[in-house]
This record gives structure tokens, C-alpha cells and sequence, in this order.
């Protein structure tokens, strides 16, 4: 994954949320909902899950947002976003195992987008471990209902910034997910990191109607730098 003031272009894609959902406030702290994995007619796709309702309150969301130093004691590590749902809800087979697959690279935010960052960061869940150089595979048992937190830890020595992993989901039997990303914030003032998460959203992950109009402005602009 190459992290070099990346732009994306996109073509449009259709999917039906086949499992009740509520709308989502425009306002929600979006670093609150854990990773909910979903089957869409047999193809994964992530979204928003809120363990406070119990719910899948953003069925398409892609982009998601954990912020070290919450507990003093472990300034380098968190164990949020966790993956979270209830099997019946999502379209999941209970006793199922979900794999996270998280690509290698480590960006860091530069102002207006990613850069390959000069640091490192481990994913840990039970025995397994991945690392941002190789990337990996973590495996999660779905049950009829799971609150599953892995740990995200940085180098100590990384400095202040906004950093962020690429991941997709699998599963046996179905389609996996498209990549998906976590933003981490160590140290950041607020406004400058919501920056990161902002620029994410709209040229890794945008809205379903606004693909096309943002696959045009991308050709647009790779043109122009081209030029």
C-alpha cells in the first residue's frame, strides 16, 4: 500500500442493506462504533457498530477512528475499535471465524494525505500478532453476540501525528469486504486530526452518491498533475 498524497478513483457501487438499521445522527463520534463485519447477500461489507443501542447504526461505513493516550498507563496502545455484533443481526453464521487481513505499510498524515510512515505498529488478539511491515491475518470467533477487542500499539519513540492501517474482511463461504482504514491519533490536536479522518473519508471511502462525481474529479486531477 503506497502512501504518497494518494488519490482514488472510483466506480459506482449498489448494495442493499438487508438487516434493519437506524439513521445515524450527522453528529455521532464516530471513534465510538466498533468494526460491525455484515452480509450483504454473501459479499462482507463494514460498518458502525453501537453496543449502547445494540445496532448497526452506519451501514457503510469504512473509516474509523481510535485515539492512543485515552488510558495513561498505556500511552502507546488501545484496544479500540473493537469488532462487534450479534450474528443474527449482521447475517452471520454463529461459530464462524472472521479474518481481518491488515495490509503492510504505515501511513502518516502530511497535511493533505499519506505518507509511508518512518515507525512501526503491532496488532494484537490472543496468541496472534501481525506488524504494519508484513501485515497479516487475525482471526475472530463470531458468536450470537461478541464484543471483541484487539490491541493497537505504536513504536514509543513515533512522533505525533495522525497514522493509519488498511484492512478488508473474510470469511469462508462469502465475498470478502473492500479494504477498510483506522486512523489513529497520537497527539494530535482534535481539529487537525478530524483533518485526516476527513480527507480518508472522501478519497479512500466516500458515500455511495458520491462516487461517480469523485471518480470524475480524480481522473480530472491526475490529469492535471500528469500535465
Amino acid at each position: 500500500m503506497s502512501f504518497i498524497n494518494i488519490t482514488r478513483s472510483f466506480v459506482p457501487v449498489l448494495a442493499t442493506v438487508s438487516i434493519a438499521t437506524v439513521p445515524a445522527a450527522a453528529d455521532l463520534d464516530e471513534e465510538h462504533f466498533d468494526i460491525a463485519v455484515w452480509n450483504d447477500g454473501g459479499t462482507l461489507r463494514t460498518g458502525g457498530w453501537d453496543h449502547d443501542t445494540e445496532m448497526l447504526v452506519e451501514p457503510e461505513m469504512r473509516v474509523f477512528e481510535a485515539h492512543f493516550g485515552e488510558d495513561p498507563s498505556f500511552p502507546f496502545s488501545i484496544d479500540e475499535p473493537g469488532i462487534g455484533g450479534a450474528a443474527a443481526d449482521l447475517g452471520l453464521p454463529a461459530g464462524a471465524t472472521l479474518t481481518l487481513r491488515m495490509a503492510a505499510g504505515l501511513g502518516v498524515w502530511n497535511g493533505s494525505g499519506f505518507d509511508a510512515a518512518g515507525t512501526s505498529m503491532t496488532v494484537d488478539y490472543g496468541p496472534l500478532s501481525v506488524g504494519s511491515a508484513m501485515g497479516g491475518d487475525l482471526d475472530f470467533l463470531i458468536t450470537d453476540d461478541y464484543d471483541l477487542h484487539p490491541v493497537y500499539s505504536i513504536d514509543p519513540t513515533a512522533a505525533t501525528g495522525a497514522y493509519i492501517l488498511e484492512f478488508s474482511a473474510m470469511m469462508d463461504g462469502f465475498a470478502s469486504s473492500e479494504s477498510f482504514w483506522i486512523v489513529f491519533n497520537l497527539g494530535l490536536d482534535d481539529l487537525v486530526f478530524e483533518e485526516a479522518v476527513e480527507w480518508t473519508e472522501a478519497n479512500y471511502a466516500p458515500a455511495p452518491g458520491a462516487l461517480v462525481a469523485f471518480g470524475v474529479a480524480g481522473l480530472a486531477s491526475r490529469r492535471r498533475r500528469r500535465g
